[in-house]
């Protein structure tokens, strides 16, 4: 069995092909890969570096741009009414059982009856993703229902921003009168909800409550 061609010019093609391959070897193995490839590799970091440079250079030149806006941020969060106004936990507990208090006063009309039960310092669990440290008042109270809705509304659409959570509204049991025939219907609910506002301090795991 013969395995080389017979005739002149297809063994010079064999030799061709042969001798290409051999120098084609002989590039990648003594030439490519301690030659051109670091040479590649050197120009791909020139690359890089002059795309470094550029970046910098712009930041340098938008560098007065950049502190104008800081600055501009800066001030907004100094004017920002939407967080309470205390430096810490404590006192801005109190400032949310008096704002609620406040509240209460301006929406009760005359006749109408409403009335706060109790306000303890309370936090709200799984808060660790809050940007802003948050503080929270648990309320109970004891309201007619249109009443209570003005305090609602007021207390979420003003400055500082509030928020009411866990909001649990049962009706009460109706009372008996003596000598009554039937049962006088309840006019107040039974309220419970957590109040809270954020603190203009950085946020993470909920604040301890603070001690009254």
């Amino acid at each position: 069995m013969r395995l080389l061609p017979e005739s002149p010019r297809n063994q010079r093609f064999l030799a061709v092909v042969l001798l290409a391959i051999v120098l084609l070897l002989a590039y990648l193995l003594l030439v490519h890969w301690w030659f051109v490839a670091p040479h590649l590799a050197l120009r791909q970091q020139r690359y890089d570096l002059a795309e470094q440079q550029y970046r910098y250079s712009e930041l340098i030149r938008r560098r007065p741009q950049i502190e104008k806006r800081l600055e501009d941020v800066a001030a907004f969060e100094r004017d920002n009414q939407a967080f309470l106004a205390e430096e810490d936990a404590t006192s801005a507990f109190s400032d949310l059982s008096e704002r609620l208090k406040r509240a209460k006063e301006r929406n009760v009309e005359a006749g109408s009856r409403c009335a706060i039960q109790g306000v303890s310092p309370t936090s709200i669990p799984n808060r660790d993703k809050d940007v802003y440290q948050r503080v929270s008042a648990a309320v109970v109270m004891n309201c007619e229902a249109e009443t209570l809705v003005k305090i609602f509304y007021e207390l979420e659409t003003g400055n500082p921003y509030l928020f009411i959570d866990r909001l649990v509204i049962y009706k009460q049991q109706p009372m008996f009168l003596p000598g009554a025939k039937a049962a006088t219907p309840a006019t107040l609910l039974g309220v419970q909800f957590t109040l809270s506002g954020y603190l203009r301090q950085p946020g993470g795991k909920p604040p301890k409550a603070p001690e009254l």
